[in-house]
């Protein structure tokens, strides 16, 4: 007769232990499979740097005035080289390939804090299958977040050890960083900030902390990282791209992910699920004892979270680290049967079983993906009609376009009058003109649409289902017909031969 006895999860049969390391790879299903719009950008401006050199002046949209910084310039001439090689599906491979890569750091970042399998297992599940669901894509970020997780990994590190070799690597991370997404370099020094706090030793009254780690390692450190990040081919400017873009509110108004956290958006609305289940976990597994760096980890990653959608995805990363660290000796037990060798059978047809069903989820996804289209293929498609009709226009086109379906048609060589590289249409970037509040208050109704047309003499105008003052005044206009309509866009052209 078999025995059972209760055993802790952590020392729980290795099939059991295999299936929890096994699961964050469910979010594999989740990723998302089609081009980013932003891809339509990022492709051609790669190109160029290949055929061209660097470029300070933008040649993407109408404005050829504008100055520019390519923040990401590395990504660009990546996904251009892995796209013009392989296609969509090269690039939709390489996100998996980071994915899988995040997978495996987070897991490691979080055992590294925890030293609790368990815990460990179960936080990087809601990580990764969270971070897949929302910001695995084709854009630069997927980069960051391997880099942010290996800087974490390089900092626990360091703390544990007192070796100073962990530091060695710091630095190129920031390289890395600034050459591939110089918007979000500034988040490698917040990350750190609660590692220098608790490296300070504080007396204040009875309070007594005692650093964590010898504080002037991490100070050369971050002054190396620093002076690392003017190692680009724009130096200082994209050290401060950040700065000078995000402080910019009508920058803000255009990028959906740059919104508040709240229930209306799906995003939000999973994001407020999990945070809530974090905190009444927390409440039931009160610690004693606590780490300043931890403390100030989990704080700040909330803080971030909740000011922009966009910092879910490190709160993912820092916060859940944090919470990895709170539940590190929270120990659940089950009840297991006595290892006979046909249970030992029976485990290994579960996890077969799952195996078979996680493989199955997979192909599945990836076919569903392929067989039916997207709002955003099917909006691509509706941009192709229109492409058709442009080319077989018998004029000089000057095209005005808005801030989403400008990269598309500027990656089928057009040079519309904006698209979603918002922060480069302020003035504190392109040193021109301030393009995106001229466009946003078009968008409203705010100036004279008329005013606005003979500025830039546009004989073609594509407008989407967002610009509903825009296309009110156009259809009364008799400068200009209506050629083509559909549930996404319309296309107006100018009378008059020009």
């Amino acid at each position: 007769m078999n025995s059972k006895e209760k055993k802790s999860i952590n020392s729980a049969p290795k099939e059991f232990r295999h299936f929890l390391l096994f699961l964050p790879f469910l979010g594999l299903t989740l990723i998302n499979k089609s081009l980013e719009n932003d891809f339509y950008f990022l492709y051609p401006t790669g190109q160029y740097i290949i055929e061209n050199g660097f470029p300070v002046k933008d040649f993407l949209s109408m404005h050829s005035e504008m100055n520019i910084v390519v923040q990401q310039w590395f990504t660009d001439v990546l996904f251009y080289l892995i796209y013009s090689k392989l296609g969509k599906l090269g690039m939709i491979a390489f996100v998996v390939l980071c994915y899988m890569a995040f997978c495996c750091l987070i897991y490691f970042l979080f055992y590294l804090v925890s030293g609790n399998f368990f815990i460990s297992a179960i936080c990087a599940f809601v990580s990764d299958t969270v971070s897949a669901q929302l910001f695995f894509s084709t854009r630069p970020q997927i980069i960051t977040y391997i880099l942010l997780t290996f800087e974490l990994i390089l900092l626990e590190k360091f703390v544990k050890t007192k070796n100073q070799k962990y530091l060695i690597a710091l630095p190129f991370i920031s390289l890395a960083l600034i050459n591939c997404h110089a918007s979000m370099w500034i988040l490698m020094f917040i990350f750190a900030v609660p590692y220098v706090a608790a490296a300070l030793p504080i007396r204040i009254k009875g309070f007594r902390q005692e650093p964590c780690c010898r504080l002037l390692p991490l100070i050369i450190c971050g002054s190396v990282c620093f002076a690392f990040g003017f190692i680009n081919p724009y130096g200082y400017k994209s050290v401060l791209y950040t700065v000078k873009a995000f402080e910019n509110a009508d920058v803000n108004k255009y990028i959906g992910e740059m919104q508040p956290v709240d229930a209306s958006s799906p995003a939000g609305k999973l994001f407020l699920i999990v945070f809530s289940l974090i905190i009444i976990t927390l409440v039931f597994f009160r610690r004693k004892s606590f780490s300043a760096r931890f403390v100030l980890l989990f704080a700040g990653c909330c803080i971030m979270a909740f000011v922009n959608i966009k910092s879910i995805a490190f709160f993912m990363i820092g916060g859940m680290a944090a919470f990895s660290y709170f539940l590190k000796d929270a120990e659940i037990k089950i009840t297991v049967e006595e290892a006979t060798e046909n249970n030992k059978i029976k485990n290994k047809a579960v996890i077969l079983l799952l195996a078979v069903v996680f493989i199955g989820i997979t192909a599945y996804s990836f076919i569903a993906e392929n067989q039916a289209q997207t709002e955003n293929e099917e909006l691509y498609a509706d941009l192709n009609k229109i492409v058709d009709i442009l080319n077989n226009e018998n004029r000089n086109i000057v095209l005005y376009s808005g801030f989403e379906n400008g990269p598309y048609l500027e990656f089928l060589g057009f040079h519309p009058y904006i698209d979603c590289r918002a922060e480069l249409f302020i003035k504190n970037i392109n040193g021109s003109y301030d393009y995106i509040r001229e466009h946003n208050d078009l968008r409203e109704g705010s100036i004279y649409y008329k005013d606005f047309l003979n500025k830039y003499s546009f004989n073609y105008l594509v407008i989407d289902r967002t610009e509903t003052y825009f296309d009110n005044d156009l259809s009364r206009d008799k400068d200009y017909e209506l050629i083509y309509q559909s549930d996404y866009n319309k296309l107006y052209r100018a009378k008059k031969q020009g």
